[in-house]
């Protein structure tokens, strides 16, 4: 599954609700001794065995019924060999088993190109997939139910149906956003670097740009000028990624 602040893991989190599940929210380093930790919180007995990602899967296999690894990018920053290991875990030890592997990833741009290519390790060991989308203005009302459609246009020009922003507008849409504006913690204040942090490494000419845009700057020497970069400089910068495809989907190994 991957996409940002979509719900992804709310809707993992209910769908397994009921079943023997491990969840692991992968970091930026020692994800193998604290998914370690997470399964010897959950099953004492695993203490025993090594800190090994195939023997902690074997051992899984016939107690688990969903192992959830979310922000799964994380574990392919820090090691870019887990895309083998996964593949023969999901070979091997997961091939006659009924327990059920979901990686989730906040990054579009690292799940599709690492993960869903055809040139990853796991390419073609998906056994369903589902695309995960953001709320349609169609069904915006549900989440506001006394709004009147020009608010409910409002909200979704700020929102554009994305739940982790829908949820937390609790006023009416300006008074909200006035106050949240207001206030120095806020999230507002530090979202679009989060956002970009997850498919960029350096995040400061892209921040330059969207600067200049929000000061009615769309012309390419209006944004070089702005930036004061050469225009060479800036074009790469401004063209689309055309092996992004920016899908929301569920996929399971």
């Amino acid at each position: 599954m991957t996409g940002r602040r979509i719900g992804k893991t709310e809707l993992i989190l209910q769908a397994t609700e009921n079943r023997k599940r491990i969840y692991y929210l992968a970091v930026g380093a020692k994800n193998r001794d604290r998914f370690y930790s997470v399964c010897t919180r959950q099953y004492p007995e695993a203490s025993k065995l090594r800190t090994d990602w195939e023997v902690l899967f074997e051992f899984l296999k016939n107690r688990a019924e969903v192992v959830i690894i979310d922000e799964f990018q994380n574990m392919i920053h820090e090691d870019e060999n887990i895309l083998n290991i996964s593949q023969s875990i999901t070979d091997t030890i997961l091939k006659d088993s009924k327990l059920k592997l979901i990686l989730l990833g906040s990054s579009v741009s690292i799940m599709t190109s690492r993960v869903l290519d055809y040139r990853s390790p796991l390419y073609g060991r998906r056994t369903g997939s589902t695309d995960l989308k953001a709320v349609s203005f169609f069904n915006l009302g549900k989440f506001f139910p006394v709004v009147g459609i020009k608010e409910l246009v409002e909200i979704y020009g700020f929102a554009d149906g994305i739940p982790f922003y829908l949820v937390k507008i609790d006023k009416p849409f300006w008074q909200w956003l006035d106050e949240e504006i207001e206030i120095k913690n806020s999230f507002l204040i530090d979202e679009v670097d989060f956002l970009m942090r997850y498919e960029f490494k350096d995040v400061s000419t892209y921040r330059l740009i969207l600067e200049a845009i929000a000061h009615g700057k769309t012309k390419l020497n209006e944004i070089k000028d702005f930036i004061k970069v050469k225009r060479t400089d800036a074009s790469p910068y401004q063209k689309p990624d055309r092996s992004r495809n920016g899908q929301k989907s569920c996929s399971n190994y």
